[in-house]
């Protein structure tokens, strides 16, 4: 809208400077015609209220890990650890195989049980059917016509028939925090007994180890030092986890937006009525195709508060191109700095229709809907 105002105020300084040359030297110029003949272009700003935006199913997070078969032998990731297949090596190069894995890692001490075992969890929400609304904060863009003269209704009202091209773009959005059906996967590994590590720990873990002989002697390196080996001392974990699954209800916070652009192709009748010499008023309506391309946005986090309020968090987006019918209607003020130059400031209204999108089971509709703006350009007589 500011980029129209702009415009208009530009162009009004702009004419009143040549009026004032013109008034000067009034032999240079006759007045025109009241009514114009043959063909007009017109190319200006305009501004038009946005489409609305409903989202809905929101509060969806997949699950970010991989737990796998509780049963099998297999790596599983959490959201707050993993567990993978032992590391461990017989003599003779074979696993060990005695169900129990070298190679993990957690990270919140709260996972530790009161048996005195370690848990471990996977968390996803799915929608509880929210949703939220946005508005476009307005479309601003440009547009481009032309108009050829049919002829006169009466002794001044000029009938033309017009075709134009415009663009607008959209830009809907909104954030906050939503309800979801939170699922969580808890695998409970036994520790056997041993000491909870102290977080965040990760396995396997070495140490140095003295180096004997088969009689029991300490063997000593050349300058006469006991000699020392590297040995696994990892904390060892259980390969199969005890799993139990409940759901519950979370928050989820997110942030939705609608962005794109629509093309419009339009054509229509208009009467140009002349007021003075250099004033015209006109009037147009007519039908329209609108292109329109919109890119779906989504990120949401959900907020778990059980366990060191750990976030899951996700993203995605999706496009898609629609046509629609559109129709449309506008008045303008004509002023005429030239026979064959001058410039325009009117408003404008449009009806079209809505369609949907969606992203990872979310969905979003858009409904350009009626909405109303204003428009100013040049426009020029050849």
């Amino acid at each position: 809208m500011r980029l129209a105002i702009s415009l208009a105020a530009g162009l009004a300084i702009l004419a009143g400077v040549l009026h004032a040359q013109s008034d000067d030297d009034e032999d240079e110029m006759d007045y025109f015609p009241l009514v114009p003949s043959g063909n007009q272009l017109r190319f200006g700003l305009h501004y038009v209220g946005g489409p609305k935006v409903a989202f809905g199913q929101l509060g969806i997070v997949p699950s970010a890990a991989s737990v796998g078969d509780p049963t099998g032998l297999e790596n599983r990731t959490y959201n707050d650890g993993n567990v993978v297949l032992d590391q461990r090596k017989a003599p003779d190069g074979s696993p060990v195989g005695d169900g129990l894995t070298n190679t993990w890692n957690f990270v919140n001490s709260s996972q530790a049980t009161a048996s005195g075992d370690l848990a471990f969890h996977d968390y996803s929400s799915t929608t509880l059917g929210a949703g939220e609304r946005a508005k476009s904060n307005g479309a601003a863009g440009w547009e481009l016509q032309i108009s050829r003269s049919l002829g006169k209704i009466g002794r001044k009202v000029d009938f033309s028939v017009v075709g134009g091209f415009s663009f607008s773009n959209i830009n809907a959005k909104t954030s906050g925090v939503v309800q979801g059906l939170l699922t969580t996967v808890t695998d409970v590994y036994p520790l056997y007994g041993q000491d909870v590590p102290t977080v965040p720990y990760t396995a396997p873990t070495s140490g140095a180890q003295y180096v004997y002989d088969a009689n029991g002697n300490q063997v000593l390196d050349s300058y006469g030092n006991p000699t020392t080996t590297t040995v696994d001392n990892s904390t060892l974990l259980g390969n199969q986890p005890n799993r139990t699954t409940t759901t519950s209800v979370a928050d989820v916070k997110g942030y939705w937006q609608i962005r794109g652009a629509y093309y419009t192709f339009k054509v229509g009748p208009m009467l140009q009525i002349p007021i003075t010499e250099r004033i015209k008023f006109s009037v147009g309506a007519g039908a329209a195709l609108a292109l329109v391309g919109t890119r779906y946005i989504v990120d949401e986090t959900l907020q778990v508060a059980d366990v060191n309020d750990t976030t899951v968090e996700t993203t995605g987006e999706q496009s898609r191109f629609v046509m629609l019918p559109l129709y449309y209607a506008n008045a303008d003020a004509e002023y005429w700095l030239t026979e064959r130059s001058g410039f325009y400031l009117g408003v404008n209204g449009q009806k079209s229709g809505s369609y949907d999108q969606s992203v990872g089971g979310r969905t979003a509709t858009i409904n350009l809907g009626t909405t109303y703006g204003v428009q100013s350009g040049i426009t020029l007589r050849f």
